[in-house]
């Protein structure tokens, strides 16, 4: 997962993505929906960027944190202030799998990351390392067929679908996904099968990129009470909001296949 961590960090906290902050507390709300609606008590956040989810979810008993960024791995230890129960791991988690594998985690938050990485069957193979037939791990990504996107298209803004935006150039991304792409790369990614969708579906959505939402926001267009209606409109449009999810199981006799012997 290798990559330029100190220049993804300015570049997400760089004022030309101020909507990404919208976009994060819809992630977070889906994210501890499932938290709660599952009971999690162990749980390990792989990536928790600038406000971890354990600043929001307090029904735990152990929680912890893997980032690579020192600059958000030390406010995550501030933000913890000194719990006992909190662990913060400042690396990539390739690194500290031997680590990570003598705990239990009943679920596992991937969030806004995979996408990210250079290679990402590789990395989700290590992610299922950790993962026991209880585990159940969260992903969610970017919607390559998101509404904005499928407008665009249609609009002759942009040439092709599945293609890598401007935006998550500039943040390193890598790898785009639908919903039937993101099910298929997961199964994939597990030996073809052993893989037990729990939930599936999207959130929010955008009908722009996040600079025009932004002016949109700035000049009164779009408000609090239409942004929460965005997000409700994937009761009729679930595949097409601007983020999809899916939480899954994997059997442990196909969580093998991802081990890492060291």
């Amino acid at each position: 997962m290798q990559r330029d961590i100190d220049k993804y960090t300015q570049d997400y906290l760089a004022s030309s993505y101020d909507f990404e902050s919208i976009m994060v507390s819809f992630r977070r709300k889906k994210v501890l929906e499932f938290l709660e609606s599952y009971n999690a008590k162990h749980v390990l956040e792989i990536g928790c960027g600038s406000d971890s989810i354990v600043n929001h979810y307090k029904d735990f008993e152990t929680f912890c944190i893997v980032e690579p960024s020192k600059v958000f791995a030390e406010k995550t230890q501030k933000d913890s202030k000194g719990n006992k129960n909190i662990q913060v791991i400042n690396d990539f988690v390739e690194s500290k799998l031997i680590e990570l594998k003598t705990q239990k985690f009943d679920f596992i938050i991937l969030s806004s990351l995979l996408h990210e990485v250079i290679n990402p069957e590789s990395f989700l193979r290590d992610i299922f390392s950790l993962c026991d037939s209880d585990t159940l791990l969260h992903i969610n990504v970017p919607n390559a067929y998101s509404f904005h996107l499928l407008w665009a298209y249609q609009s002759g803004l942009i040439e092709t679908l599945g293609g890598l935006t401007h935006t998550a150039k500039n943040l390193q991304q890598h790898t785009t996904f639908s919903l039937a792409s993101l099910i298929d790369f997961v199964n994939k990614t597990n030996g073809g099968g052993g893989v037990s969708i729990m939930d599936k579906g999207s959130y929010f959505i955008k009908p722009f990129n996040h600079k025009k939402m932004q002016e949109c926001m700035q000049n009164g267009i779009i408000d609090e009470n239409l942004l929460l209606g965005l997000d409700k409109m994937t009761e009729y449009l679930p595949e097409f909001g601007a983020e999809i999810f899916l939480n899954c199981k994997v059997s442990a006799c196909k969580a093998s296949i991802g081990k890492v012997d060291i």
